[in-house]
């Protein structure tokens, strides 16, 4: 399969197509750019990597389109996405765009709705949906509530979107997003997000602004609460990840029901809303 990555300001650009190659993809890259400037100055480093790894760049996106079979957007900037995507749309081809979806609630709904406008096969996730430890969670029966211990770097302040949107995705994965209550309160080393569901449980997430912490997890059930620890520097998640992106472009269907998707950029933005009136 021919498969286009576009946005190259990402670290993911890298283990996306290194574990792509290995099952015998061929890749094709389209450089992008970046507003962010942490992201932006990866750009030369990241690409020069994916040249080095004997992959071809293409100068626009509709080239690329009528290239690749399938594409992988990696782009960190995601106020990109919805242009990115849109420019892509007219292939009909199945597009999955690296978390977030978009920068917001607006753009997600457009990136969606144009989706099945056109019949465009669209999949979004973090990674760590498929993490084994998540996958493991999920055979239980009846979690009632989550409680998750993350990283929570921020690009900006109450940003949300770049690193909590790994916690947001796991606690949707295990408990769902159907909150009817959102209280935040932080310090200048963490942030405490607790969450109330319609059914009245309560689901927690304890974000350290400092990058070096692993991502745990306790679900409970009735019957017990069972600790989880996905250890710092093991990313056999891309792995799963990559498997189920590779199937969607197959079968043209994502792992992930859209509504699910738009229902975590919406959280995710109505607990920064909650969080910045608190400041």
């Amino acid at each position: 399969m021919k498969i286009g990555m576009i946005g190259t300001d990402s670290t993911h650009a890298l283990a996306f197509s290194e574990r792509l190659k290995k099952k015998g993809h061929e890749l094709f890259a389209y450089r992008g750019g970046s507003s962010i400037e942490l992201s932006r100055n990866r750009i030369d480093r990241v690409s020069g990597e994916l040249r080095k790894n004997g992959i071809p760049f293409i100068t626009t996106l509709q080239e690329l389109a009528n290239i690749c079979d399938a594409f992988i957007i990696t782009s960190v900037d995601a106020s990109q996405h919805f242009e990115q995507f849109a420019e892509l749309s007219p292939s009909d081809k199945p597009i999955f765009i690296d978390k977030p979806l978009a920068q917001n609630y607006e753009q997600a709904s457009s990136i969606i709705e144009l989706a099945n406008e056109k019949g465009i096969p669209l999949m979004s996730c973090s990674a760590l949906r498929f993490a084994e430890e998540i996958q493991l969670a999920k055979s239980h029966k009846s979690i009632e509530a989550v409680d998750i211990i993350t990283p929570l770097p921020m690009l900006q302040e109450f940003d949300y979107s770049y690193y909590g949107i790994h916690a947001v995705e796991m606690i949707s994965a295990l408990k769902g997003t159907s909150v009817k209550d959102i209280a935040v309160t932080f310090n200048n080393q963490q942030h405490f997000i607790t969450l109330t569901f319609q059914d009245g449980t309560v689901s927690t997430i304890r974000g350290y602004l400092q990058h070096h912490q692993s991502f745990q997890f306790v679900a409970h059930t009735q019957q017990q609460s069972e600790w989880f620890e996905i250890a710092e520097g093991d990313i056999r998640f891309y792995d799963h990840l990559i498997d189920a992106i590779v199937q969607f472009f197959i079968e043209r269907k994502s792992a992930i029901d859209q509504t699910d998707t738009l229902q975590t950029i919406k959280l995710l933005e109505q607990i920064k809303y909650v969080a910045s009136k608190n400041h």
